[in-house]
């Protein structure tokens, strides 16, 4: 029998992948758009927000943000973010999973703004309707309204392999996002992706198992109808969160969430089980748990060697085809990786 994943059994480990990055013409540049990873695990979550309530202050999507306001005769405020706490079913499977809501509106049916505009489409995969999420805003409304985020629990999966998601702005030319995760079922947070709208050079993704950052020089400016952002993210022992916000006080509409892993045994869905996993990330190796590692060439010639580690440095290794052996106790995987 195999053994199944647990938090105290299980030694986690979390990788970030970032593709190769190419600034493109401004009306067609949407992300790192979706497929380039290849998931290898089941679709756990396909969330659209289609089946959420309509709330919020406005007639259409480019009327803007949804917005506090204040009844001219009875001077009560009228709040049009709110909180909310729902629990839904993870894909093929009877066990829920949470999304937490703090001062969020609901457009169940809109495009994004600048296809409802120009009387277009959303880029290609990204769903009409939205959870909007609102932003500090002390300026433009005469009721302020205060930073909100969704929170995606996902602390009763045995893995997170990938996830996909796609959002779009309330109008104008910023289309900024900010993703966190946590890996002490949100006691504390880190950022995964920060992504500012015009001033996209200070835009970076996190490697959170280093703590090391590469900047991001997708644009997020260019894209009027919606922008998709694809991360890989490989932890196998459960614990793990995701909680989208803005960046650069920007308000975000997001269309889409997708997410790869794996359920619990007996669920309709495959258990990954304790074993040893190997992953590249750029030039970094990294192992699901601690190991002792060589790494040979395509002759046979041990070029690399590392004990007891979970990620390994393969900068000084030149292009090429290599083997890799790891090995944890009585667990071995071995891999052929390609270093370009």
């Amino acid at each position: 029998m195999k053994k199944r994943f647990t938090r105290k059994s299980a030694v986690a480990i979390l990788a970030l992948v970032v593709s190769a990055i190419t600034v493109v013409a401004q009306d067609v540049s949407t992300g790192t758009g979706w497929g380039e990873l290849n998931p290898g695990e089941s679709l756990v979550i396909n969330q659209n927000f289609q089946g959420f309530e309509f709330f919020h202050s406005d007639d259409n999507p480019d009327q803007g943000n949804s917005d506090h306001a204040m009844d001219e005769f009875s001077g009560e405020i009228i709040y049009n973010y709110k909180d909310m706490d729902v629990e839904l079913d993870y894909e093929g499977s009877n066990i829920k999973y949470g999304l937490s809501f703090t001062q969020c509106a609901f457009a169940p049916e809109w495009s994004t703004a600048y296809a409802y505009k120009n009387e277009s489409q959303n880029t290609d995969d990204v769903s009409d309707g939205f959870v909007e999420i609102s932003r500090n805003d002390e300026i433009y409304s005469q009721i302020p309204t205060t930073r909100g985020h969704m929170r995606v629990d996902l602390t009763g999966l045995e893995s997170v392999e990938i996830i996909q998601y796609s959002h779009s702005s309330t109008g104008g030319s910023k289309r900024g996002i900010m993703v966190e995760f946590s890996i002490d079922s949100g006691e504390t947070w880190d950022t995964l992706r920060y992504q500012p709208g015009e001033n996209y050079t200070g835009s970076f993704t996190r490697d959170p198992f280093t703590n090391e950052t590469q900047t991001n020089t997708y644009r997020c400016d260019p894209s009027a109808y919606g922008m998709k952002w694809e991360d890989a993210i490989y932890w196998y022992d459960g614990g793990f969160m995701l909680r989208f916000t803005d960046s650069a006080g920007q308000t975000v509409r997001v269309h889409d969430l997708k997410v790869y892993g794996t359920l619990p045994e007996n669920t309709g869905v495959d258990a990954v089980a304790d074993e040893l996993h190997i992953r590249l990330n750029g030039r970094k190796l990294v192992a699901s748990m601690m190991s002792d590692v060589k790494i040979y060439s395509i002759t046979g010639a041990m070029v690399k060697r590392g004990v007891n580690e979970k990620s390994f440095d393969l900068r000084n290794l030149k292009n090429g085809v290599y083997i890799v052996e790891a090995t944890s106790g009585q667990k071995i995987a071995t891999e052929k990786i390609v270093l370009k």
